[in-house]
């Protein structure tokens, strides 16, 4: 016999429902944050598309205070991310790369940026993607890439490309292209960018060469 509790009914996951919201704030703040940039750029006539992409990747920085500079006393280091090492990030070393630990994969765009800015070569950069994989990825990016993302992670996955990953390459880049407004993305490459993208193909259509390749390419392709 059931006492207070209906059939079908399942215990509410409040916690769950707590970090779902707080990364949909979070990424709606990224969204509003990157998109004054945007604006901010334009009306100070920059003078190149490089410099229009910086100003809106640095969105997330803030002026330091008078304070902060020449307070005799700073309980927070300069680099504070630096300071905690890879494993606070949720990172570890693996064959001298680093990699997400099992228990620290990415679950939002926020915990995605804070790992791959910690990898500070391409090579980091690709061994980090291929370990998250295409599944993880689509989920994490869902609703779009953020702005300029999208060029530096072709960019990591052609300078370390590898032949004996390339089935993981694929799945991560067949995800990829299915991320909310990815045109859109393929459309604010820049023309180094969009060089690393042909040269990724080019090495996956010789290593592996079958027809989803091709479409896959297209699909890429189309965007540019």
């Amino acid at each position: 016999e059931l006492q207070g509790k209906r059939m079908g009914d399942d215990p509410v996951n409040f916690s769950k429902l707590e970090k779902e919201f707080a990364a949909a704030v979070a990424a709606d703040a990224q969204y509003q944050r990157e998109n004054d940039a945007k604006f901010r750029a334009i009306h100070q006539n920059v003078a190149t598309y490089e410099e229009f992409r910086d100003i809106v990747k640095a969105s997330h920085l803030k002026p330091l205070e008078r304070k902060d500079i020449f307070s005799s006393e700073r309980k927070q280091p300069w680099n504070s991310a630096a300071s905690r090492g890879a494993c606070a990030s949720g990172l570890e070393v693996t064959d001298g790369m680093l990699t997400a630990r099992p228990d620290k994969i990415p679950q939002t765009a926020n915990e995605f940026n804070r790992q791959w800015r910690q990898c500070k070569t391409e090579q980091n950069k690709s061994s980090l993607l291929l370990h998250i994989g295409g599944k993880q990825l689509l989920r994490i990016f869902k609703t779009e890439i953020s702005f300029g993302l999208l060029g530096d992670i072709m960019t990591a996955l052609n300078k370390s490309f590898e032949s004996d990953r390339a089935e993981t390459l694929i799945e991560v880049l067949d995800s990829l292209s299915q991320t909310g407004r990815f045109s859109l993305s393929c459309q604010f490459l820049s023309a180094t960018e969009k060089t690393e993208v042909s040269s990724l193909f080019e090495k996956l259509e010789t290593t592996v060469g079958n027809g989803h390749i091709a479409k896959l390419r297209m699909i890429y392709l189309e965007g540019l």
